[in-house]
């Protein structure tokens, strides 16, 4: 992990033939310089220390200690060792004390190191390494928590402290199963199963929520160590999520029990509450629907709700999309197939409709079903039985169809695109939902409904939306319709910065050509709203302001901004009026 960079290595020694005498090598340690002979992939390497090995053989030569294997010493790669690499230093005998020679790959020798040296140096490399690893440990956000591979806790950080309430000194060198039930704690499961853990959602506590990345460390052999886990604490979120869906559920059920769960639909304007008025009318029957809307308009929401509100609602909600399945495979999806000796599958499948039996089937894309399956699916709903494919034998089904479609079907029926038996079995009530820019009063309202889902989606404050921004949604025609809102509305909340929503974080696509409210325009108000800064009657201010308010979808500071007065003036000047 890290280069050697100082590795204890002395450079200065003289190379000597191996039939050198022992008078020769002593002459040199005398004068305290290390001496160093090869033989062979091994080295006699001898320092001022060994003189008194050469006292009593002065005319013998190097070659003659051959007797001596203990005073060979071991030779190393260096450029293993200072690239940070010691797996060499396993290699080394386990009772040798000579110093060790380090060699380049092309044989030239660089230098020696003692045993209590090389010792020094891992030992203050280890240390390094720690020191960059507990900082490491201390500088992330999240709790973590490292184990040996008996369990014993080797690290735990200040995050771990505050998330769980226990101090360092009372969890390092315990098993952590003393504070925690081992089977709750994801990071022995991982020791167990050898397996890395990815954003998981867990509990190691009753009152602990979080999400959990653990890892285990596996040596050089391949075998577990030990194990890390860095923990997220997303108690709070979880609570406040956990508040905001009971407060939800119990305005569903307060609503529900007022058989109005149609109040979720978001929208104000006359076509949208034609559409809303018309399914709550329909919402008790058990005739097919057809809804009819451009894609994203919000037909799979307005089908489930006619389910909530049916008596229905406790039945299955499923949902087939007629357009993203291959023609091959839908009419085993929707009907279901018959089993056999040669499927292997004795009992066979249910489709979509078999399950769900006296619920409802919400079929979007009806369009799309291939003629025979068309054909099949009328011959269903006018007997109220379900054929599987492969089979004979019909099945009573009392599934509720609601289809969906954003092409004009009876258009397709005169063309022979469609089937005419099966139209007129569904358009028994068709219902058109609007696209966004025929229901533009609906945009803020969607917008701040979206902008606090994604806020407590991606744990940010909810932002303010500039007055531009709002105008730039009022001005768009949103193609995409309510889907292409959620979208932009979530990449705003991810790129807004200060809790403030700006044009900048709106698509380039969005931003053009859309109005800007400068600041000048207060000091350069065009003739038209002049007026509202001289003496006026009442009746022209009046129609002035909510001409302004009409144009900004109710955003008083955008208003203002039009006006070309201050958001505090338009504020009294509301008062005054009496306007709401």
């Amino acid at each position: 992990m890290f280069n050697a960079e100082q590795l204890p290595i002395h450079r200065q020694m003289h190379m000597l033939p191996l039939h050198s005498t022992i008078c020769d090598i002593a002459a040199y340690l005398r004068r305290d310089a290390a001496v160093c002979i090869l033989k062979d992939n091994s080295a006699y390497l001898f320092t001022s220390g060994d003189l008194w090995l050469f006292e009593q053989r002065q005319d013998t030569t190097i070659d003659d200690l051959a007797c001596c294997p203990n005073l060979l010493s071991p030779v190393l790669p260096h450029s293993e060792v200072a690239a940070g690499n010691y797996e060499s230093f396993m290699q080394l005998p386990t009772a040798t004390q000579r110093p060790v020679v380090f060699r380049e790959a092309d044989g030239t020798l660089v230098g020696y190191s003692f045993m209590a040296e090389l010792l020094t140096f891992v030992y203050k490399e280890r240390q390094r390494l720690a020191s960059y690893f507990f900082t490491l440990a201390e500088t992330v956000t999240d709790a973590v928590t490292v184990v040996d591979q008996s369990g014993t806790v080797i690290c735990w950080n200040t995050v771990a402290e505050e998330t769980y309430g226990i101090d360092k000194k009372d969890i390092l060198g315990r098993r952590i199963g003393e504070h925690f039930q081992p089977e709750a704690l994801m990071v022995l499961r991982m020791l167990d199963e050898g397996r890395m853990i990815r954003n998981t959602y867990h509990r190691p506590r009753p009152g602990n929520h979080v999400l959990v990345n653990a890892s285990p460390v596996v040596d050089d052999s391949g075998h577990i160590i030990g194990g890390i886990a860095t923990e997220q604490d997303i108690t709070q979120l979880v609570r406040l999520n956990d508040e905001l869906s009971s407060t939800h559920m119990a305005r569903f059920d307060e609503q529900a029990s007022h058989e109005d769960p149609f109040s979720f639909i978001k929208g104000k304007g006359e076509l949208i509450g034609n559409a809303i008025r018309l399914a709550r009318k329909v919402a008790g029957a058990e005739n097919p629907l057809l809804l009819i809307g451009e894609a994203g308009v919000g037909k799979e929401q307005l089908a489930q709700v006619i389910h909530q509100a049916s008596p229905r609602a406790d039945k299955p909600f499923i949902t087939l999309h007629c357009g993203s399945i291959p023609a091959g495979l839908l009419e085993t999806e929707l009907f279901g197939f018959q089993g056999g000796a040669f499927s292997g599958n004795q009992t066979g499948s249910a489709g979509k409709l078999e399950l769900a039996d006296q619920g409802t089937l919400f079929l979007n894309e009806i369009d799309r079903l291939p003629p025979d399956i068309q054909a099949k699916l009328a011959q269903s709903i006018q007997t109220q039985t379900v054929v599987r494919t492969g089979g004979t034998a019909p099945i009573p089904v009392h599934a509720r169809i609601i289809a969906a479609t954003d092409r004009d079907l009876h258009k397709l029926v005169e063309k022979q695109l469609f089937r005419s038996d099966l139209y007129y079995a569904l358009s028994v009530i068709s219902i058109a939902l609007p696209a966004l820019r025929e229901r533009k009063e609906d945009i803020p309202s969607l917008v701040q409904t979206f902008v606090r889902q994604f806020a407590l989606q991606y744990q940010k404050p909810i932002p303010q939306l500039e007055p531009e921004v709002m105008l730039a949604f009022a001005n768009y025609d949103w193609p995409g319709n309510i889907n292409e809102l959620m979208s932009v509305v979530e990449r705003c909340l991810i790129l807004s910065e200060n809790e403030r929503i700006a044009m900048t974080s709106l698509p380039a696509h969005l931003q053009k050509e859309q109005p800007h409210l400068d600041k000048t325009r207060a000091e350069q108000p065009d003739p038209q709203l002049r007026i509202l800064k001289t003496r006026n009657t009442e009746e022209e201010e009046k129609s002035l302001i909510e001409d302004a308010l009409a144009k900004t979808l109710g955003n008083k500071s955008a208003a203002a901004k039009l006006l070309g007065i201050s958001r505090g003036t338009l504020y009294n000047k509301m008062k005054e009026l009496h306007l709401g």
